[in-house]
């Protein structure tokens, strides 16, 4: 089980804490225009950037969106190279819980299909400490087989109860509180200690904080709590085709306002306009507007020129934000064979890390094997060769699917923390943040908005993508901020 896996562990009355942050958010309900049309740029063609921009174009405003790469989307990319017979995997945003009405709003008005993310049957591998169970999807492996150090008490629940032998009392807390003031500050002092640190004090075992933490342990207990219950949910999903038919969808929308390689170097804004200095095929621009919706990671906005200096809080804000670093390795293989022996392709092991079979669903006799990694083993991949990475991942491969190597034909590997124009997968809430960091998050800069999954509720999400585009741009075509 992994860290997004306690979606489906928590009660279902945390349904509710989807529709009260949403209201008035649904696309197709963008607000008249307050005034005359104003100039806007958007630096960013993520899923944010884009939601904006088909919000305040929509609106009558005039839309100009720089990114700096040669395609839309952001952190919601589909690798289809260098795999074989059209076979794909996700390299960014991988899950669209069925909760993400927004999400799926979208998904609906480009008339993209879903399909479930986990296989509806078949086994999954479990993998702890060289040991391998294969087990029905959804069920906890015999422990009585398994050299796993668990309590007394936690081998009665099983790896399945911990969460909510642990984590179920400040689950049911924070499900009963309402979403639209998060982060609540009755809940501050769950923000001021580790994930670790709170199991440590529950008197959890080493092998309990392992499973439940998946690499996460100095994550603020808020954020991890807030991550299981807001994200309650009965079903998974993933667009037909590849995620990022979605972003590609929603630019071609805006094919006419959108000007990719455009790499910014440098911001500034007076009390009339925004102005923004950027390089594309190695000539240096200048767009002036009126207003502007940043959409980039804070760790790559940090090391843009801005003028004049952000404010105190803002500042600190962006300098200390923190990206999980996530690598991802895919193996692709002849044909699907553990199929033949009743497994689904996925698993669970004794790492930061999820193991996912992608292509279960997808035409064809290939298939695909990958794993997603989390935090400081994803930083230690991070930093070795490209044929490193696919060694170590096609050992433990072999492990969960014995006959991997017999089968293997290439493989590839993913680097959020090396790519230039993220540095980071998704944000995480570190100890102290939801006081000095999250605050500051989304609050205007003068005549800047912001934008991103990190300037949301639902960070890490497409969703909390979508949701602060349409926050921002609405806060321009109100003129509220």
């Amino acid at each position: 089980m992994d860290r997004r896996q306690f979606l489906q562990l928590s009660s279902m009355a945390a349904l509710s804490l989807y529709t009260s942050p949403l209201r008035g958010l649904q696309t197709g309900g963008s607000p008249a225009r307050q005034g005359p049309a104003k100039k806007v740029m958007i630096l960013g063609a993520g899923i944010s950037g884009l939601a904006a921009g088909l919000e305040l174009l929509q609106a009558g405003h005039d839309v100009t969106i720089l990114e700096a790469q040669l395609r839309p989307g952001g952190r919601v990319y589909t690798l289809r190279a260098p795999f074989s017979d059209g076979l794909y995997a996700e390299a960014g945003a991988g899950r669209i819980p069925i909760t993400h009405t927004l999400t799926l709003d979208y998904v609906k008005r480009f008339k993209l299909e879903l399909d479930p993310f986990f296989p509806q049957s078949g086994a999954d591998v479990f993998l702890w400490r060289g040991q391998r169970q294969v087990v029905p999807h959804g069920h906890d492996p015999d422990l009585t087989h398994l050299n796993v150090n668990l309590t007394t008490e936690e081998r009665a629940v099983g790896f399945g109860g911990l969460a909510k032998k642990y984590l179920g009392p400040l689950q049911d807390k924070a499900r009963a509180l309402p979403a639209e003031a998060w982060p609540l500050p009755s809940l501050a002092a769950w923000g001021n200690i580790s994930l670790g640190d709170y199991l440590r004090q529950q008197r959890a075992s080493p092998d309990a904080i392992l499973y439940l933490s998946q690499g996460f342990e100095s994550d603020s207990l808020l954020d991890f709590v807030h991550d299981s219950v807001s994200h309650a949910v009965p079903m998974l999903w993933k667009i037909r085709g590849g995620n990022d038919r979605l972003p590609h969808a929603m630019a071609d929308a805006l094919r006419d306002n959108i000007r990719y390689g455009a790499v910014v170097e440098r911001i500034a804004q007076t009390p009339t306009n925004v102005e923004v200095t950027y390089t594309n095929a190695g000539s240096h621009h200048r767009l002036l507007a009126d207003r502007m919706i940043c959409t980039l990671p804070f760790t790559v906005l940090r090391d843009i020129e801005v003028r004049p200096q952000w404010s105190t809080n803002k500042a600190f804000a962006i300098q200390n934000a923190y990206l999980s670093p996530v690598t991802r390795a895919y193996a692709q293989t002849k044909t699907r064979f553990w199929e033949a022996d009743g497994r689904n392709g996925f698993a669970t092991v004794d790492q930061p890390m999820e193991v996912w079979s992608p292509t279960y669903n997808q035409p064809g006799k290939r298939g695909i094997v990958m794993s997603y990694t989390y935090e400081d083993l994803a930083r230690e991949y991070s930093s070795m060769s490209e044929e490193a990475r696919v060694q170590r991942s096609l050992d433990l491969f072999e492990q969960i699917h014995p006959g991997m190597r017999d089968n293997f034909e290439g493989a590839t590997t993913w680097s959020w923390l090396n790519h230039p124009f993220s540095k980071g997968a998704f944000m995480v809430t570190k100890p102290g943040q939801f006081r000095t960091v999250v605050p500051y998050l989304a609050t205007p800069e003068g005549r800047i908005h912001f934008a991103g999954e990190h300037a949301s509720p639902w960070s890490g999400w497409i969703q909390g993508a979508l949701h602060s585009g349409v926050r921002a741009a609405r806060e321009i075509a109100r003129g509220t901020a």
